[in-house]
């Protein structure tokens, strides 16, 4: 499974497997609403979970991985992926972490306070653990956190950044009382403040656009976590982390972490032989009953905060055209899609339709057009095709589209099989392109070559300004599109301003409205978060927000 992650503020993708993050990883505060919702029938975590003192000292918990990072940066637009941010997860912190619950608190392993000291100018001080140091020993002090944001705000363009937002809106990252002590002035209001504090790199790193962008895609930055990355073995294709012997918190309970790259093809042999001790099954079928074959296998399923859908580059060819693509929305059946994903797994089958809020959460709209083949026919006739027997064509020429897809990634290759079939009985034909895996975003999707792409975002607690860059502006580091509606830039200012819960989810709104209404990409649906995990293993498997709230100290085995 490939997936994409950022921690600047955005999404992360990811293959379904294969998957992008939505920039922004820190604590947040969106969590479902208590709905009718066929989503709010699953739990928000399902792991097992234990004390500190009813966890083994010692022992190893092995994963698996789809491919090792491109990049070891994070916060560089390679990345950004669901994959390198699970490696990185025990290495890393900050000032605020998410509870099981979605809310956000004060991780005091990294500060002792996090207030939002002025909301005039907007201004937050962070009181940093003098404790907390890199590993080399180094302090975490506001020099990170300046060069950080000047690497992160846009003013330099050499930096390859996977989202601006919520950075650019920061006037000044100054010291307070001393180096321990960090005060965030904004030059705007952005409401979603808490997002950008889990993203701090070394100022040796974010000073230099040269090292952040290429230094660390062969080794992996500097650990600020419970362990550190002691080995990345290339030919073995193996990430070995151990025990971070600077770690200034609770001493973590495992002796080694190990992710091997494992083909999703593969995943499911791999835990059933033991050799694996957890498997993301999400919406694979096959996954899910190979995992079931293991004596020892627990099935966990939550809500999540991942969506599959379908991109369509609107830069060039057909898909240019607006009225292709509301034609191509029209024509695909999601229902069908999600049902044949969900169903086989055990969990509801729901389709999602709004590009912001995940469906049972506040805000949710399902804007999507509908499954309605009469419908795309007038599209495309407003398009200037016409039937032509089994064909639409113009100017002599049969309408004819490509879907790119990552090899050996069972899930996202039926997605893109069933849009296949739907177009194609339409009288659309669609050819299947298969690329490797590990290099799907990097030489595929981020540079938009491509017609068509199936994969999936994972969002985060910030689901407004998160988004952003998925839409807006045409050159962000997410935006694979290949368009934009001019009125986004001005909307999301709006919402990242608004401090009203209410007033910013009408916003919101108004955005979803005006991104169905030029249908850059269409949403299918929310997966789920299943999991099969090896029994005994405590703090660790599905919970809705992803890797976010593992306290990585307690991971480890019950006594």
């Amino acid at each position: 499974m490939r997936t994409r992650s950022a921690k600047a503020l955005g999404a992360v993708a990811v293959l379904s497997a294969a998957a992008l993050v939505f920039a922004g990883c820190a604590a947040g505060n969106t969590a479902p609403n208590a709905s009718d919702s066929p989503a709010a029938a699953l739990p928000t975590v399902d792991w097992d979970a234990a004390a500190a003192g009813d966890v083994q000292d010692g022992g190893t918990l092995t994963l698996a991985v789809g491919a090792l990072p491109v990049n070891y940066n994070n916060s560089e637009i390679d990345g950004n992926d669901v994959d390198t941010n699970t490696i990185l997860s025990p290495t890393s912190g900050g000032p605020l972490r998410i509870t099981t619950e979605g809310a956000s608190e004060v991780n005091p392993d990294y500060a002792s306070s996090v207030e939002l000291v002025s909301e005039d100018p907007q201004v937050v001080e962070i009181k940093l653990n003098p404790k907390a140091v890199w590993e080399d020993g180094t302090p975490i002090t506001v020099a990170d956190y300046a060069a950080t944001w000047k690497a992160l705000n846009g003013t330099n363009a050499d930096y390859q950044v996977v989202s601006t937002t919520g950075w650019d809106q920061i006037a000044s990252v100054e010291q307070g009382t001393d180096e321990f002590d960090v005060k965030i002035t904004f030059s705007s209001v952005f409401a979603d403040w808490q997002s950008l504090l889990g993203g701090v790199l070394p100022a040796a790193i974010a000073s230099d656009p040269v090292v952040f962008n290429t230094g660390y895609t062969e080794k992996a930055v500097p650990s600020s976590g419970p362990y550190v990355i002691s080995n990345i073995d290339q030919t073995g294709q193996v990430i070995t982390l151990t025990p971070n012997p600077v770690w200034w918190g609770a001493k973590p309970k495992l002796d080694t972490i190990l992710f091997k790259v494992v083909s999703q093809a593969q995943q499911g042999s791999s835990f059933a032989n033991k050799e694996i001790d957890a498997l993301y099954i999400s919406s694979n079928a096959d996954l899910y009953a190979t995992a079931k074959s293991r004596e020892d296998a627990e099935i966990q399923a939550t809500n999540g905060l991942t969506w599959t859908h379908v991109t369509m580059n609107a830069k060039e060819g057909p898909l240019s055209d607006l009225n292709v693509r509301k034609a191509v929305a029209s024509i695909v059946n999601r229902e069908q899609i999600s049902a044949a994903a969900n169903t086989p797994v055990g969990v509801p089958a729901v389709t999602q339709g709004d590009y912001i809020f995940m469906n049972g959460q506040d805000g949710y709209e399902d804007k999507a057009l509908a499954h309605d083949p009469a419908a795309a026919e007038g599209f495309l006739k407003d398009a200037g095709y016409t039937k032509d027997g089994d064909s639409w064509t113009k100017d002599g020429e049969a309408l004819k589209l490509t879907v790119t897809v990552p090899a050996d990634t069972a899930t996202n290759i039926q997605r893109a099989e069933q849009v296949q079939a739907d177009l194609g009985d339409f009288g659309i034909p669609v050819e299947l392109t298969t690329v490797p895996a590990a290099q799907y975003f990097s030489d595929y999707v981020i540079p938009g070559n491509f017609e068509m792409v199936t994969f999936s975002w994972q969002g985060t607690p910030f689901p407004i300004s998160s988004s952003e860059a998925l839409f807006y502006p045409l050159d962000s580091g997410q935006n694979f599109t290949g368009t934009t509606d001019e009125k986004l830039g001005d909307l999301w200012t709006k919402a990242n301003a608004e401090l009203d819960p209410a007033k910013r989810i009408d916003i919101a709104k108004e955005i979803n409205d005006t991104i169905w209404s030029y249908v850059p990409m269409f949403p299918i649906a929310p997966l789920p978060n299943v999991w099969a995990v090896k029994q005994g293993l405590v703090n660790y498997g599905a919970a809705m927000f992803g890797y976010s709230p593992v306290d990585w100290t307690i991971v480890g085995w019950a006594k």
